[in-house]
């Protein structure tokens, strides 16, 4: 029994270094976060504006083709004019491209405003870019060094892992399933020496035979009050 106690003790040495070390990863995490955030934040007003130019853009396009379309109209009818027999005739297709040219002022007019636009929403494009741009070369730096860490970190998780798997198998596999689920229940530790009376993880007071039982054999008891294991330390 004092052989398989000293070897449970010997895991939860490993996994005391384990869980500091996952900590201290994740502590890196906020860090990244508040990289992610001011990115992200950036990036989107770089979508925003570069949303706002597509449209522009085809309104661009669309009124571009409806003029030139419009201005075709006005010089079919100015070609109809030629061959008009009639007062009446003549009259219709005068109308008609006085009502063509007032169509393509207007959409003039519409282009002015949207070639006007399109320059704002491009150039805040152009702004947005140089300021993600800037971002990314600013967090370089920040996301290099918090990467080091991560492989750090990575590789000091890895040899504990390794240490550890190598004593666990030395602790009996009932014993280290039950041990393993009040660790992952508590998140701390979940072997607890008896100090003087009681449990020294919740200062229970621990019966005298049980007590003895553990003190004369090495034996590993749970906590009636805590759940957690209790060992008596010599």
């Amino acid at each position: 029994m004092q052989q398989e106690l000293e070897a449970l003790l010997a895991v939860q040495l490993d996994d005391t270094e384990i869980h500091g070390l996952e900590e201290r990863l994740s502590a890196l995490l906020p860090r990244l976060k508040e990289l992610d955030v001011k990115r992200t934040r950036i990036a989107a007003e770089l979508e925003r504006a570069t949303t706002v130019v597509t449209a522009e853009e085809k309104k661009q396009a669309f009124l571009r083709d409806k003029i030139a379309e419009h201005k075709a109209l006005i010089e079919h009818n100015q070609t109809a004019m030629d061959a008009v027999k009639t007062m009446r005739q003549a009259t219709a297709a005068v109308a008609q491209m006085e009502e063509a040219r007032k169509i393509v002022a207007n959409e003039e007019a519409e282009l002015v405003s949207v070639n006007r636009r399109l320059e704002e929403a491009r150039a805040s494009q152009h702004t947005h870019q140089g300021a993600l741009d800037a971002c990314t070369a600013e967090q370089s730096e920040a996301r290099g060094v918090v990467a080091a860490e991560q492989a750090v970190i990575d590789g000091e998780l890895a040899v504990a892992r390794a240490k550890r798997a190598e004593k666990a198998v030395h602790v009996p596999v009932n014993l280290l399933g039950k041990y393993d689920k009040i660790r992952i229940r508590r998140k701390s530790q979940a072997a607890w020496a008896v100090q003087g009376l009681a449990c020294s993880a919740c200062n229970t007071a621990v019966p005298m035979q049980r007590r003895n039982q553990m003190s004369n054999h090495g034996g590993i008891d749970v906590c009636e009050a805590c759940g957690v294991l209790m060992y008596f330390a010599e």
